[in-house]
């Protein structure tokens, strides 16, 4: 309990007091502020510890703490349950001014004025070393008894004459067993046991033991004056004379009811554990298996995603552009884009068609190879032609270092060209303008070594093991900057090894380019025929012209996909609106603090910031509210219905560009 300071002392009791502490030879009697620094400085105190007045007044009282104290900051510990609690008291190592230690005993109490206030702490310490060695002595002393009892709160401790009539009654034991000392005091220490120790004699049974053997000890149900149990730990001490005759017993008692419950409940973790260890390990088989099968799901549900993407994406200009064409003239420069986009569409969807294609033939096990003998550097520059138009396209420097005399090999030409065109091909979509992709090419005695290098943005550790597995991609589906169904390294696992070779990607991490490395033996290890590759061609008609329907309305296009950007566009300026093309989140952002669209339509997968993503930036600005937004997305429809509320429509690719007009008139008219 804190020390309460009531009003102002008079100066005359003031010098009494201090003379009075200082004349305190046995005790280092200190006053400290608030943060601990030492304000008074008694006689005691000197003696103790070693230190002058002059030496101590403004220091810190850590400075009587040994290292290991001040490293677990053991004085502010002390000062801080002191503030809280009224008062600590400690026993331990001290050190002096000469650097000895001594055993202290220390009472911190604190100094509240009238009105509660912190103004310090009064701290009393005592040299408890040469009695250390007597405590033991000491304790079995009547006085020490004494003294002890009337201060433990945490034991029952009380005497008992030979009989066991109890004769002296502390407050830990009226805490635990709930008597006051009047109605105790006399009576039989029986009167705590249960009926079935009463009958089985088990308190007269201790006497004797504790008689016999000095001692006794043990743990068991007890009864308190309400007639609830607690579990105690007992230990009972004949205590004797000078002449060795019996005075009667020295009893203590702790409640250790909590932990009884601990131990009773750890023992039944115990149990259970033992109990579960044979379920769990069959659980953990179970769950292992379930997680490869959620993996594979999961891979699968992602290409799935990724292929309604990356096929709707092209098909969207395709047959958007297509339908667009019998509208327009064959000198319109609008004509000749048309033409240049269904290009271009259609054979990004050949190819797609055809990776898809061949990981079927794969997993049924019908791909094959037509071995012959060829030459590896006529093999090899045919894929870097290949891949030239798109590298210059973006300013990357290609590097060819091919070893002399390389020579022929046997090997299927057409996917051995394809393996070192996919390699390429990625390392040009992921390596930056200005960038530098270099083929490389050796041979051993028994080895073909080709090696792509970019210094692209490079691959992070922890996908590096998954880069050849089929259906994984590092990028998600909705936030990709680069296109494609993730399956080209897939197929170039699988054609190299089907040449019995190997194929390995390195890289240091983001940022910092990667190395694909393909080893193939001199000699292949499969032969057959090549199978043809199925021929589609469907019909269609294209529709009449249609009237103008969006005249005078303004729309804004967010769409990175610049071909079926455009489509859209085209659609709607046919129909009369005025048309604001945005390529990303961000751009769109810009324009529309300058325009206010009546109607915005984004795509959902775009990089960095999705259609989703952007949809809300857009209805947090109340400048915008109350225009509709759609969503027009390659995505299928099971993936967008969990989310079709946040747009106004959703348009899925391909599309329609008539269809598109009478949606957007629809829209408009509504809103």
């Amino acid at each position: 309990m804190a020390i309460q300071l009531h009003g102002k002392i008079p100066e005359a009791q003031t010098d009494e007091l201090r003379s009075l502490i200082d004349a305190v030879k046995d005790y280092a009697i200190i006053l400290l502020s608030p943060e601990g620094v030492i304000r008074s400085w008694n006689s005691g105190a000197s003696r103790i510890m070693g230190y002058s007045r002059e030496e101590t007044i403004g220091a810190h009282f850590s400075i009587f703490y040994t290292p290991i104290d001040l490293e677990n900051r053991k004085p502010e510990h002390e000062l801080e349950i002191a503030a809280a609690e009224g008062r600590v008291e400690d026993e331990g190592w001290r050190l002096r001014k000469d650097g000895t230690r001594f055993w202290a005993n220390t009472v911190i109490s604190a100094l509240r004025d009238d009105e509660g206030v912190m103004r310090g702490f009064a701290k009393v310490t005592r040299d408890l070393t040469e009695r250390r060695a007597a405590e033991e002595q000491l304790r079995h002393s009547e006085e020490f008894f004494r003294l002890l009892v009337e201060s433990v709160k945490d034991y029952a401790i009380f005497m008992l004459d030979p009989s066991g009539r109890i004769i002296s009654w502390n407050i830990g034991a009226e805490r635990i067993k709930g008597y006051r000392p009047d109605e105790i005091l006399g009576k039989h220490f029986s009167t705590f046991y249960s009926a079935e120790d009463i009958a089985s004699r088990k308190p007269e049974r201790e006497l004797e033991i504790a008689i016999r053997e000095g001692r006794v000890e043990d743990e068991g149900w007890r009864l308190r004056k309400d007639g609830s149990r607690f579990w105690a730990n007992v230990v009972i001490t004949a205590v004797y004379d000078e002449s060795k005759n019996l005075r009667g017993f020295a009893k203590v008692t702790r409640d250790i009811t909590t932990r009884k419950q601990a131990e009773e409940a750890q023992r039944a973790l115990f149990e259970q554990r033992e109990a579960r260890l044979q379920a769990e390990e069959e659980k953990r088989r179970l769950e292992s298996s379930y997680r490869s099968a959620q993996e594979a799901n999961r891979a699968k549900d992602e290409f799935l995603m990724t292929l309604s993407h990356e096929l709707r994406t092209p098909m969207t200009a395709i047959l958007g552009w297509a339908r667009l064409l019998p509208t327009l003239a064959l000198n319109d420069a609008t004509f000749k884009e048309a033409i240049a986009a269904i290009g271009r569409s259609a054979q990004l969807q050949a190819k797609l068609i055809d990776d898809v294609l061949d990981v079927s033939r794969i997993v049924s096990g019908k791909l094959r190879l037509t071995i012959e003998t060829v030459d590896i550097v006529t093999v090899l520059e045919g894929a870097l032609e290949a891949v030239r138009t798109s590298a210059n396209a973006k300013g990357i420097e290609l590097v060819v270092t091919f070893e002399p005399d390389l020579g022929v090999a046997s090997v299927d030409a057409t996917r051995l060209q394809q393996v070192v065109w996919n390699l390429l091909t990625n390392a040009v979509k992921f390596t930056p303008r200005k960038g530098r992709v270099e083929l490389v090419a050796k041979r051993s005695d028994s080895q073909l070594q080709i090696s792509v290098c970019d210094t692209g943005e490079g691959i992070d550790p922890q996908f590096l093991p998954h880069m050849f597995e089929p259906f994984r991609q590092a990028e998600t589906a909705s936030t990709r900057v680069h296109g494609g169904l993730g399956l080209g390294l897939s197929i170039v696992r699988y054609l190299v090894e089907a040449h019995g070779g190997s194929v390995s990607a390195e890289s240091k991490g983001r940022g910092q380019g990667s190395q694909f490395t393909v080893n193939l033996p001199i000699r292949s290890i499969r032969t057959s025929t090549s199978e043809s590759q199925p021929q589609r061609q469907d019909d269609w008609t294209p529709p009449q012209g249609r009237r103008a329907a969006l005249s005078g309305r303004c729309i804004l296009i967010v769409d990175d996909d610049r071909d079926g950007r455009e489509l859209i566009a085209a659609t709607l300026r046919q129909a009369g609106a005025k048309v604001l093309a945005a390529a990303s989140a961000d751009e769109a952002l810009e324009i529309v603090v300058k325009d206010k669209p009546d109607l915005i339509i984004t795509d959902i997968a775009m990089p960095h910031t999705d259609g989703y993503a952007l949809q809300r930036q857009f209805r947090t600005d109340p400048k915008l509210a109350g225009i509709p937004i759609v969503a027009l997305t390659a995505f299928p429809a099971t993936v967008v219905s969990v989310n079709e509320k946040e747009f106004e429509a959703y348009l899925r690719k391909p599309i329609d560009p008539f269809e598109l007009t009478d949606q957007i008139e629809k829209l408009l008219q509504k809103a």
